[in-house]
């Protein structure tokens, strides 16, 4: 029997079949790792953009009871008090305002999960009409309704755009703010309209000042002078001799005017323990630590029951309303997670850089309703 052996192939070898099979292996395995490769390089791109862009927004920072709050929430709310202040023309102080609006947060949750049963409520008709009166055109009897409407429509959603939320998310931050504004004044209704006061006067130096020589002077000018127009003159001189304060305070001889408990809340103790004619102690300005000055405080008249004004009122009812705040706290759960890379995460989607003007102004109407 014949046996059969293969004879190599003697012509082209690019056209020798176990070698196109084995360049097509090659290629095939070639094709795959750049494949793979593909996909892991942009497994990385979309990782990292999860990482950056989608995961942050979404992390929990306030908790109050079942309701949740993520950095992306508490942007919102920032942008909206940063465009509101371009928009609308104020200040807006950024490593401040995000501390500020992590308490709102928190308060404006508390106050909307405790006051409709207390009967306290803003309707969406009423969130509605103050966007309307907030952004609307003013009528001048040149337009028409429909035209008033088109350009308020317009305007909105300029400002929604600018602010960059949805509608339905702008007008739920107003009705927190328009319940916090209408809360306030229910809990403002136990604030009396009669109360103690003192006529108060002050006087501010440095530490290094002379302070044992106007000690000496006040109490030989003063002697025991207990009338009140005449304490009013002597504490003139003293300040105007003395003082380091503001140049307004120290041209009206260090006059605050009346003042009823509550208004300087860190004072109360001092102040209303003063007698007309005698200086107090030295003391710091507690709500800025800041401020190495000493305050001497002055008074020249103690009545018990006295008309507390308009801007006084004012005051106390914010009081009252943190007062609520703080005893309201212990009725509900709240988790709150804030540090520095969350501050920084913050102020990189704010954006560093802003065109407002650090100029005082009074306040929007954003400011005005809690923002």
């Amino acid at each position: 029997m014949v046996s059969k052996r293969r004879i190599p192939f003697r012509g082209d070898r690019r056209r020798d079949p176990d070698l196109i099979r084995e360049g097509q292996r090659r290629q095939r395995i070639a094709l795959g790792l750049i494949g793979f490769f593909l996909l892991a390089v942009m497994g990385i791109i979309a990782a990292g953009y999860v990482i950056i862009f989608v995961v942050p927004p979404q992390q929990l920072v306030v908790k109050v009871n079942d309701v949740e709050y993520t950095r992306g929430d508490m942007v919102k709310l920032l942008r909206v008090k940063q465009k509101g202040a371009e928009f609308f023309g104020g200040q807006f102080s950024t490593s401040s305002e995000i501390f500020q609006s992590l308490q709102v947060i928190v308060e404006n949750e508390m106050i909307a999960q405790s006051a409709p049963s207390l009967g306290v409520t803003v309707s969406e008709d009423e969130v509605k009409a103050y966007i309307k009166d907030l952004i609307g055109p003013r009528s001048d009897g040149s337009k028409s309704s429909k035209q008033l409407d088109r350009e308020f429509r317009e305007t909105y959603l300029q400002y929604l755009n600018t602010i960059q939320l949805s509608e339905s998310e702008h007008r739920d931050l107003i009705r927190k703010s328009m319940l916090r504004g209408r809360f306030r004044q229910y809990i403002g209704e136990s604030v009396p309209s009669i109360g103690e006061h003192v006529h108060l006067y002050r006087l501010t130096m440095r530490q290094n000042d002379a302070i044992a020589i106007m000690q000496d002077k006040f109490k030989d000018t003063i002697g025991d002078t207990k009338d009140a127009d005449q304490l009013r003159g002597l504490y003139k001189s003293i300040v105007r001799e003395f003082s380091r304060d503001d140049p307004e305070t120290v041209r009206k001889g260090g006059e605050v005017g009346w003042v009823t408990p509550g208004i300087f809340e860190n004072f109360d103790d001092i102040i209303f323990s003063l007698e007309p004619g005698k200086l107090s102690s030295p003391t710091s300005d507690y709500e800025n630590p800041t401020n190495t000055d000493l305050i001497f405080f002055m008074i020249t008249e103690h009545q018990q029951a006295r008309e507390i004004d308009s801007a006084s009122r004012e005051k106390l009812k914010t009081n009252a309303l943190q007062d609520w705040l703080n005893k309201e706290r212990e009725n509900h759960e709240v988790f709150a997670l804030f540090n520095s890379d969350i501050y920084n995460w913050m102020i990189a989607q704010l954006g560093i850089s802003s065109s407002i003007t650090p100029t005082p102004v009074p306040k929007s109407p954003l400011q005005q309703l809690g923002f």
